[in-house]
């Protein structure tokens, strides 16, 4: 905030469990020719599977399902909505003039405000101007302000002391903080500009740790008609601004489950760049296909395939495989409830990744729906996306895979980060420093977006 004057444990646990597992799923299906025998069995015989999501000290998170319905009826408690008005902001929201032309800021943060006003996914709206700390506010001040201009802008804003603010008065069990500002962290002594992460962090902790803290930032970047004003005052000013677009941010802050809701309900139909910091979402629901893009000789060893919906298939049952003769599978994704940043396939690519126990199966590709995916009669008409998977050795026992989706700093804060904003570009002085804060602490381990269990086993 600028001042005008200055400013994995899951896989050895599964690993270790699944070596001792003998090969027992039943043969239950094979493109329907053997179920007929399979019915036949005595129940003596089959015994019972062990599903991979359920193996001894792997804990199976909330279904997607469960989460959506508890949204819909669950409402937050409330949503605090807080817009800087410093000197800085005022491009962002410049007066209204003869023309009547406005910025895409005030296009945009006017509509979500109003969205946010009229939303029954929360009980109770409150809206602030952030000047040197939070003052109330009403919804049609604060859109008043959006469309018409500040009218009386703030000399500075400290971020850190924002941030205490809202997490020692509005963090509450149901509650989300939604601060809208640039986000340009110009303290009034340069020499703590080293200190950006320890300041960010230490100011979200102030009020006592938080183990559910989460925070959600959405980058945006719009036209400014005003002054310029660097993070540094040595870098100068620069009037008459600007012939680029400058990024703006809203962030989200409050407990996970909360942030999570109110990213769903209100920020995720709106294109914008993502960084997530301590969200958890659900398990997506996953399922291998068997007669879509597969190869080779495979069925599904589930117990009891036959008898299954065909969208909840975990287990491979290789008959045979080389490299001549690979068996290759996919397993459909469903990410419709995971944020924009986690279905994008060039992150996936990236990102997902298959770990296994004494298997050679490797992931080979990600993929989105297609339109020919999405109007099929078939199961894989129920998943947003697609890993294929390839092995060139048959297993000889019971071995575990797991997908795993890497919760990495997206690439585009690198991008809208410079350490110089003393010439307006699209970039925020310092912003990787600034997100760097909202890490988790590097003794605990960043926890994957998701992990999804499944078994590859012999053929029976």
């Amino acid at each position: 905030m600028r001042y005008p004057t200055s400013f994995s444990r899951l896989l050895p646990a599964l690993g270790l469990t699944l070596l001792l597992l003998p090969g027992c799923y039943s043969r239950s299906d094979m493109k329907g020719e053997e179920a007929a025998a399979t019915t036949d069995k005595p129940k003596a015989e089959m015994p019972a599977a062990v599903r991979p999501t359920e193996a001894p000290g792997v804990e199976a998170p909330e279904e997607a399902s469960d989460v959506v319905s508890s949204a819909v009826t669950q409402p937050l408690q409330a949503v605090n909505v807080f817009l800087e008005v410093s000197g800085s902001m005022e491009g962002f929201m410049p007066k209204t003039g003869a023309s009547g032309e406005n910025t895409k800021f005030q296009q945009h943060v006017a509509q979500l405000l109003s969205e946010i006003n009229r939303t029954p996914a929360a009980r109770k709206k409150a809206f602030f101007r952030i000047k040197e700390k939070p003052y109330a506010d009403t919804y049609q001040g604060i859109s008043g302000t959006v469309r018409s201009g500040i009218q009386q802008p703030a000399k500075s804003t400290e971020l850190p002391a924002v941030l205490d603010t809202l997490m020692t008065r509005y963090y509450r069990p149901g509650t989300v903080s939604v601060l809208i500002s640039d986000f340009i962290y110009s303290p009034k002594n340069a020499g703590a500009i080293p200190y950006i992460k320890t300041d960010i962090t230490d100011a979200l902790q102030r009020n006592g740790a938080q183990p559910d803290l989460a925070v959600s930032v959405y980058g945006y970047t719009s036209n400014f008609r005003g002054t310029y004003y660097p993070a540094l005052k040595a870098a100068g000013k620069k009037t008459a601004c600007c012939d680029t677009e400058i990024p703006y941010y809203i962030w989200v802050l409050g407990p996970a489950a909360a942030v999570r809701q109110f990213d769903a309900a209100l920020l995720e139909q709106q294109p914008a760049k993502q960084a997530h910091f301590g969200v958890t979402y659900p398990r997506p629901a996953y399922s291998l296909l068997s007669k879509f893009q597969n190869k080779g000789s495979w069925y599904y060893g589930d117990a009891g395939a036959s008898k299954r919906s065909a969208d909840t298939y975990r287990v491979v049952a290789v008959s045979e495989a080389s490299a001549q003769q690979p068996v290759e599978f996919v397993v459909g994704l469903n990410l419709a409830q995971l944020p924009g940043q986690y279905r994008d396939v060039a992150y996936l690519k990236q990102n997902l990744t298959l770990q296994g126990v004494d298997t050679d199966a490797k992931l080979l590709d990600v993929q989105a729906a297609s339109a020919q995916t999405k109007a099929s009669s078939g199961p894989e008409s129920k998943f947003t996306h697609f890993a294929k998977i390839r092995l060139t050795k048959a297993p000889k026992a019971a071995r575990p895979l797991v997908l795993r989706l890497q919760d990495q700093r997206p690439a585009w804060v690198a991008q809208w980060t410079t350490r110089n904003d003393g010439t307006p570009a699209p970039k925020t002085f310092a912003l990787s420093s600034l997100l760097d804060g909202l890490e988790p602490q590097a003794a605990r381990e960043k926890r994957p977006v998701f992990e999804l269990p499944l078994t590859v086993q012999p053929a029976e």
